[in-house]
C-alpha cells in the first residue's frame, strides 16, 4: 500500500505528547540510534544554537492512541526535551502507514550515505567551527618519509641488493619490527633503497643493507643532532 507523503504539513506538537520509540509499536523495533556522550552533547549544543534547523529536519512521528511515537529523530527529541522546548516541528505519518514502511523510515533516517571531502574541509572550512557543530574529522595521517621516497623511485632506478653470505667473514644482524610504520622509519633513517630481488627481479622494499651504510647513516644522524 502506497502512502502519499508529499502533502504532509509541518505541525508543531507539544513535546509532552511525543514518546520515544521503545518498541511499543508491534513490528517496529526500538530506535537503535545512540550517540556517545560527547557527540550527543555537540548535537544538543547545535540545536540550542540553531533551533531553526529543526524546521529543516523535523521529527517524524506516528499517531498511537492519543499521543505520537517518534519514528525519526528520537535523539533530537531527547535534546529538545532536555533544553526545555515546549513544542517541536513534526511531520505526522498517516495512521494507515504500513509497519514495513515505518521500519524503513526509522532505519533510513539514521543513515548517512555521503562522505566528506576531508582534505577540502581542512583547507577551506573553519576547523573549530566544524568541531563545534559536531562534525568529526579523522586524524591527519603523518606523512611517511620512506613511503614518499620509495614511491618516487622509478622501476628502472631500483637497484639489486647485495646477497648476504653467512660464513666466517660475514655477520647477520636482526632488527625486529612489528608494524609497517616502524619498518619504514628504519628504512628511511638508514637510507634504504627500493630494490629488485636478486632471485626473481621483483621490486620491493629492501631489508638488506651493508654495515658500512648503517655506519654512515648513524654518523650523519649524530652530526646533525
Amino acid at each position: 500500500m502506497e502512502v502519499e507523503l508529499k502533502t504532509i504539513p509541518l505541525t508543531l506538537l507539544d513535546v509532552s505528547s511525543i514518546q520515544y520509540n521503545t518498541g511499543q509499536i508491534k513490528g517496529l523495533p526500538k530506535n537503535p540510534r545512540f550517540f556517545r556522550d560527547n557527540r550527543y552533547r555537540l548535537m544538543k549544543k547545535s540545536i540550542e544554537e540553531s533551533p531553526e534547523m529543526l524546521y529543516l529536519r523535523e521529527i517524524i512521528v506516528y499517531p498511537v492512541d492519543d499521543s505520537f511515537v517518534a519514528i525519526g529523530g528520537n535523539l533530537r527529541l531527547r535534546a529538545c526535551k532536555e533544553l526545555g522546548f515546549k513544542e517541536v516541528p513534526c511531520k505526522i505519518l498517516p495512521v494507515e502507514t504500513p509497519t514495513k514502511k515505518l521500519r524503513e523510515y526509522a532505519s533510513k533516517d539514521n543513515v548517512s550515505f555521503g562522505e566528506n571531502d576531508v582534505e577540502s574541509m581542512r583547507q577551506e572550512w573553519n576547523i573549530e567551527e566544524l568541531m563545534g557543530w559536531g562534525v568529526e574529522l579523522p586524524e591527519e595521517k603523518k606523512k611517511d618519509a620512506f613511503e614518499q621516497r620509495f614511491n618516487g623511485i622509478k622501476d628502472e632506478d631500483a637497484i639489486y641488493p647485495m646477497i648476504p653470505k653467512y660464513d666466517e667473514k660475514h655477520e647477520l644482524f636482526i632488527i625486529h619490527s612489528s608494524n609497517e610504520v616502524d619498518s619504514n622509519w628504519l628504512r628511511e633513517k638508514l637510507g634504504m633503497q627500493r630494490m629488485k630481488s636478486y632471485k626473481s627481479g621483483r621490486l620491493s622494499k629492501s631489508n638488506v643493507i651493508s654495515i658500512e651504510d648503517v655506519r654512515h647513516a648513524l654518523e650523519d644522524s649524530n652530526s646533525k643532532s
